[in-house]
């Protein structure tokens, strides 16, 4: 909502759920009826549109529209017509929750922005960190986050120099060239991975300016790819990100 204010922006809260939801202690995962389910939901949508209209910001409430869609193209739907999708993720997240945002992020065509539980999204960030390894997906992260990286105090573009899917195109450099003619205060900061995980190469960084927004593109290899060399993404995915991060596909 607050950034939905600071940029004058139209909401739209899609509430549907999800099929499965944790009880009070946190244990144990229970499937609900249909009926319960659209009980809940109307709860929960009466709930948001009472707040959003409480902040005197333009919205509207939505459920699922069609229940021919499969869990994750719902939020993937909405988010083709919209210019931001966000969404509350982190560890631990129950299945039905992780096939919502990953179908958001690569089925949209649109960024995601996902945010950490307990976290607040900034409406200005002051210190966004740029994942860049010169990939479709790096791009499209990029363009995507302009709104924030054009008003942040202090832009880091990072990249790994000793991945194994180095691509030695456009590098961070221009890619800091780009952003000042956009009227971003950019640095350029090459780093290796090492032992580590090109993630945990970029939080180091990320932890060190003391960031609070991270862009990064988001690629979905096959699972043996993963198996074997690793993914920036799904380790991601995995671990739940540590801060506000904006992926785009």
């Amino acid at each position: 909502m607050s950034i939905a204010e600071a940029h004058a922006a139209h909401v739209t809260a899609l509430v549907f759920g999800a099929g499965a939801f944790r009880d009070a202690s946190g244990a144990d995962t229970t499937f609900l009826t249909d009926q319960d389910l659209i009980s809940r939901e109307e709860r929960v949508a009466a709930h948001v549109q009472k707040v959003l209209e409480s902040r005197g910001i333009r919205f509207e409430v939505r459920g699922r529209s069609n229940f021919a869609y499969g869990v994750g193209e719902v939020l993937a739907d909405q988010m083709r017509v919209s210019d931001l999708g966000i969404a509350s993720f982190g560890p631990g997240v129950d299945i039905g929750k992780r096939f919502v945002v990953s179908g958001g992020i690569f089925l949209s065509g649109r960024p995601l922005l996902l945010v950490p539980p307990g976290h607040a999204a900034s409406s200005y960030p002051s210190r966004v960190i740029l994942s860049w390894d010169a990939s479709p997906a790096a791009v499209r992260s990029v363009h995507g986050a302009l709104p924030f990286i054009k008003r942040a105090e202090e832009v880091t573009v990072v990249s790994v120099t000793d991945d194994k899917e180095f691509r030695p195109g456009q590098s961070g450099v221009e890619l800091v060239h780009l952003l000042a003619r956009h009227g971003a205060h950019a640095t350029f900061r090459p780093v290796q991975r090492g032992r580590r995980g090109v993630v945990h190469a970029v939080m180091d960084v990320a932890r060190e300016i003391q960031a609070d927004m991270l862009v990064m593109g988001a690629v979905r290899h096959a699972s043996l790819h993963n198996l074997v060399f690793g993914s920036a993404t799904m380790d991601l995915l995995d671990q739940g990100p540590a801060l506000p991060t904006l992926m785009a596909a």
